[in-house]
């Protein structure tokens, strides 16, 4: 299925989404969870990069403390953010239309990741 993904960045990007990116299908585990930010964390460091250089929702991704309840809110967020837009699709899919698959289209991709 192509999917278009010339979608220009977003400013009000929220944060469950960049940290959903990152763990991907990990946001379900806690350890897993925590393992993949702090692998995320040591590249960064390897590039001498910050954090906040990528995203300023990132800012403090690296701080043990932090981090551990930004895995624990993760899952109930994500599953909140699925639940709600597969209710939403099926109503868009009784009658699907270009501008419901614009609208659509970032939640669709979040949910692909």
């Amino acid at each position: 299925r192509a999917v278009k993904r010339n979608v220009k960045a977003h400013k009000d990007l929220e944060e469950e989404y960049l940290l959903a990116l990152i763990v991907g299908k990990y946001y379900k585990d806690d350890a897993e969870c925590k393992k993949k930010l702090e692998e995320y964390c040591q590249g960064l460091k390897s590039a001498s990069l910050k954090e906040n250089e990528i995203h300023e929702k990132l800012g403090d991704l690296c701080d043990n403390k932090k981090r551990d309840k930004k895995c624990q809110s993760l899952q109930v967020k994500v599953t909140e953010k699925c639940t709600s837009f597969q209710q939403k699709l099926k109503t868009v899919l009784a009658d699907p239309s270009d501008d419901n698959c614009k609208e659509s289209e970032r939640q669709c991709l979040f949910l692909e990741g």
